[in-house]
């Protein structure tokens, strides 16, 4: 296994390399410094206390051909965290270093649409969002061709800072011995993903199919595969609709296969308005409902901003949102949730109401170069099922961002 340190090592020389490569070429390239402030209750009934984290990404994009439309970017990062929840003072310091990016594109333009591969360590998202959104070391293959959308996807998580991501598995992977250390090995992973599209096929409907598979190359295999459908489109401007339904299916070791549902639906609205947009929708994770079990993604998204941080899995939630940007460059956003779970009450089966949840925040652009957000977030929940959602809890986040 490669080791931490050497690991350390070659992202130093990588990013030293695209230091080299921007002054030996006409490329873009700069410095980004940012700024997480995280305050909120770790425990319940608990004092709010301090996450913090500081980072700085070097990037560069260079062109390939004379038209740009083929390029490699890449963009390496350190961050460092202090985290007051910490009871042991050697554990409250966090460090950790990636690269984030290393990706070269090479983009074909036809009279008929275009194709494009891409190559190296990028990050991919299935359909939904939910059951694969993350970085990986592959390749991909888009084609957008006579009104039909093509996309073949292929990589392997084992490279990747287990730090930065984290792969859901049966048991989580005890990171506490490897706290001083910057780069950590993910778990080993083959994953694959084909994409068929036909967009606005009828009345600007788009019709979407998408299988993914995630195998397991550890010694204990945990292996999960996946079917999506998805259609979406406008019901009547300015009125959009998006629907999805996904089949899961895991097996692990020596087990039997189970599978699971995740189904998503949405209507926005986008009225001619300081650039507002009016949303309602609804996500449903299996629980134990009827022959599914416990519906499971692959990379870690929480479903619910209580304590325990659920992942999409044997939840219900039901909720509306807006945005709006008084001004070209600041942003204002609310929200709300209504949270069923689907693994409580006497009966396996049943989806009862566990709790509520609203955000607020704001996106401030004040320059070009700079940036300011902020997140307010309260989960308020029963708590006969504080031990499958999670207890209350009260967050604010400012994030800050300064470009060179």
């Amino acid at each position: 296994m490669i080791k931490s340190k050497h690991i350390f090592k070659t992202l130093i020389s990588s990013a030293a390399v695209f230091f080299a490569l921007s002054q030996a070429f006409s490329v873009e390239n700069g410095f980004l410094l940012t700024n997480d402030s995280k305050i909120a209750n770790f425990e319940k009934d608990g004092s709010l206390k301090l996450n913090q984290k500081n980072g700085v990404n070097f990037w560069l994009r260079a062109p390939l051909n004379e038209e740009g439309t083929s390029y490699f970017a890449g963009e390496a990062a350190f961050q460092t965290g202090y985290d007051t929840n910490e009871t042991d003072s050697d554990k409250k310091l966090k460090l950790f270093a990636d690269l984030n990016l290393f990706k070269f594109v090479f983009k074909n333009e036809l009279e008929s649409g275009n194709l494009q591969f891409s190559l190296g360590r990028f990050f991919n998202s299935d359909i939904t969002g939910i059951v694969y959104a993350q970085n990986a070391d592959g390749v991909k293959f888009d084609a957008n061709v006579s009104k039909i959308a093509l996309s073949l996807y292929g990589a392997y998580t084992g490279l990747l800072n287990a730090k930065n991501i984290t792969i859901l598995e049966p048991t989580s992977p005890d990171l506490t011995d490897k706290e001083k250390a910057v780069y950590v090995l993910a778990n080993k992973y083959a994953v694959a993903g084909l994409t068929f599209s036909l967009p606005h096929f009828a009345a600007s409907q788009t019709v979407s199919l998408e299988g993914f598979a995630a195998l397991s190359l550890e010694s204990t295999k945990y292996n999960r595969f996946y079917g999506t459908f998805a259609l979406n489109g406008p019901i009547v401007s300015p009125v959009f609709y998006n629907i999805s339904s996904t089949m899961g299916f895991a097996k692990y070791d020596e087990g039997d296969m189970e599978k699971g549902n995740l189904s998503k639906v949405s209507i926005s609205v986008y009225p001619d308005f300081k650039s507002m947009s009016l949303s309602l929708s609804g996500t449903y994770a299996s629980g134990n409902q009827g022959s599914f079990k416990p519906f499971q993604g692959f990379t870690s998204s929480t479903s619910v901003n209580s304590l325990l941080e659920p992942e999409y899995s044997g939840v219900l939630k039901a909720g509306l949102s807006a945005t709006i940007k008084p001004v070209s460059n600041f942003l204002l956003s609310a929200g709300g949730d209504v949270i069923f779970t689907a693994l409580g009450g006497d009966e396996s089966d049943k989806i009862e109401q566990a709790g509520f949840q609203y955000s607020a925040g704001f996106n401030w652009q004040i320059v070009s170069d700079v940036s300011l957000s902020t997140a307010f977030t309260q989960y308020i929940g029963k708590e006969d099922y504080e031990n499958i959602i999670g207890a209350n809890k009260t967050q604010l986040k400012i994030s800050a961002a300064i470009a060179f």
